[in-house]
């Protein structure tokens, strides 16, 4: 007996292929997986949005770190600045210094903070605190800040 003849028992021809509640699960199924995939996508190019602003923020505080350590802690402290908004294209982060003299010889302590809003409109920052030894007259005085 072949396929195409085979009948079940009350006599009927038993027809190849899907019924109509096998494909309609079959298609709830793929849309539910479309949905959960499409979620994980776009959950991950946020993390990355985030990890790559994380990224660029520690570079924007290293810059602000070498350029405290060119002017001297010492001479920023009195004449600024103490804080601002990055050039272009980094123009959407915003930094801050605070500087504080310690007991110990010319060490000062140095807390850089960068801020932006990320997308969302939520806040976020970075922030490295460091000390700086800045002995008299161990710093070019002719170096200004706006040109580094």
């Amino acid at each position: 007996m072949t396929a195409s003849t085979w009948t079940n028992r009350l006599g009927r021809r038993r027809r190849g292929g899907f019924t109509l509640i096998e494909t309609l699960a079959a298609g709830l199924i793929l849309a539910l997986s479309g949905a959960v995939l499409s979620t994980a996508v776009r959950q991950a190019v946020r993390s990355l949005a985030l990890a790559r602003d994380y990224q660029r923020a520690a570079e924007l505080i290293d810059r602000t770190l070498t350029k405290i350590d060119l002017v001297g802690p010492a001479r920023l402290s009195i004449e600024g600045p103490t804080g601002g908004v990055f050039r272009p294209p980094h123009e959407r982060f915003t930094w801050q210094v605070r500087i504080d003299s310690r007991v110990e010889g010319h060490l000062y302590e140095v807390t850089v903070r960068v801020s932006w809003l990320a997308p969302g409109g939520k806040m976020r920052s970075a922030q490295v605190q460091t000390l700086l030894n800045d002995p008299p007259r161990s710093r070019p005085e002719n170096l200004l800040w706006e040109d580094l």
